[in-house]
């Protein structure tokens, strides 16, 4: 990944595979300045990137990593997670995943490290022996899908490198999501097996299954608007629904 900021503005359009043209158009900044831009014979005004990077809908991180290539000063703060600043929306995310009970929520940053979950949630990761991770995919590479307690194991592991991969292109990249792809790579079938996704279902669950009990759930995923800071911004809440019966009943009867 190139570090100068031409080289970032270029990676920005490509990633959202947007030629100059069509960027120019738009975005209504002109073929020419764009081409000077990527190419270092102009350097970006700090609004410039700021526009472009709102254009393209780029994470907070990446807007700042782009503001710093150029010589500017970052826009957006990463505040530490006891500021009082962001008590407000701590407590929020705290409410939300409580009042989820007694199905599971999770909160997840970024690179999918689980940084809060409600009971019900924490209770579901230790059955599956997922607790001693604190990555959620690290803990899916561990599991062993012979005996894993998810039935649809590696369905799962298929929906799940989906879903990263779409975050990996919506970072423009990222290290440690890349390398976490690979490893869940080898968690899928061997080549030639396919896996057996259901396309008439409306939803894709997953299937837990806990003593005798098979648990069918599909998830929602929520993330802050109108957030500021860096890491907030990152912050995904998962809220598990139940698919069936069964797991309905289950629940009323904890």
């Amino acid at each position: 990944m190139g570090s100068s900021i031409g080289n970032i503005l270029r990676e920005w359009r490509k990633q959202k595979r947007y030629s100059q043209l069509q960027l120019s158009v738009e975005s209504g900044v002109s073929a020419k300045h764009i081409s000077f831009l990527e190419t270092g014979r102009s350097m970006p005004s700090r609004e410039m990137i700021l526009k472009i990077g709102d254009f393209l809908f780029l994470p907070k991180r990446e807007v700042n990593r782009a503001l710093h290539a150029a010589g500017y000063a970052p826009v957006y703060r990463e505040l530490s997670t006891d500021h009082d600043d962001l008590k407000p929306v701590f407590s929020a995310i705290e409410s939300m995943i409580t009042n989820h009970m007694p199905y599971p929520a999770i909160v997840l940053n970024q690179e999918w490290d689980v940084v809060n979950a409600n009971d019900s949630a924490k209770e579901l990761l230790s059955g599956l022996g997922y607790a001693k991770h604190r990555n959620l995919i690290e803990a899916l590479i561990s599991d062993n899908p012979d005996t894993s307690k998810i039935v649809n194991f590696h369905e799962q592991v298929s929906i799940v490198l989906t879903r990263l991969r779409y975050d990996i292109s919506i970072l423009n990249g990222s290290e440690r999501l890349e390398e976490l792809e690979n490893q869940l790579l080898t968690c899928l079938i061997p080549a030639g097996e396919a896996v057996n996704i259901h396309a008439e279902q409306p939803v894709l669950p997953v299937r837990i299954r806990v003593g005798s009990t098979v648990l069918s759930f599909f998830s929602i995923f929520s993330q802050l608007s109108n957030v500021q800071d860096v890491a907030m911004s990152e912050l995904k809440v998962e809220l598990m629904f139940p698919t069936d019966d069964v797991t309905t009943n289950f629940y009323s009867q904890a």
